[in-house]
């Protein structure tokens, strides 16, 4: 099953106005002027443009989760990331804004393993928990995420 990642907005203003403001430098920007490393005008100038873009375009369409075969399956763009659903001991909200493969500041804390953790943000909390619940009968699951 794939639960898509919670959208907020902290993070749909941070990315599309990184999108939006490199867009804007090349239709109405003018010739730099100074000492430049790599002028936006030259071939570097649009690779770099171009893969900051792509990479920020692929992080907002494709970070999800997927929970298949026994396992949690983490997308963010191009990072991915695998934790056994038996691994995970327990699941809690929080609002962390450490860096994490989530688009929200309303992310769940899942810890797994020794001593790990991985903050993400599925879009239906309730679905997710439940749905992992399931496969790992010993998860312990914080007392706001249960209905």
């Amino acid at each position: 099953m794939y639960f898509p990642s919670k959208k907020g907005v902290f993070y749909t203003i941070t990315i599309w106005g990184v999108v939006l403001f490199i867009v804007f430098i090349y239709v109405f920007g003018e010739e730099p002027i100074g000492f430049q490393l790599v002028s936006y005008r030259d071939p570097l100038g649009y690779v770099l443009a171009g893969l900051t873009i792509g990479v920020l375009l692929w992080i907002w369409f494709h970070t999800g989760y997927k929970v298949k075969d026994g396992c949690l399956f983490i997308h963010s763009g191009p990072l991915r990331k695998r934790i056994k659903i038996e691994d995970i001991t327990k699941i809690k909200p929080t609002k962390s804004p450490m860096s994490a493969p989530s688009l929200s500041l309303d992310k769940l804390e899942i810890f797994h393993g020794n001593y790990k953790s991985t903050l993400i943000s599925p879009q239906n909390e309730q679905k997710f928990v439940e749905v992992l619940s399931k496969e790992n009968h010993q998860l312990e699951i914080d007392c706001t995420l249960k209905k």
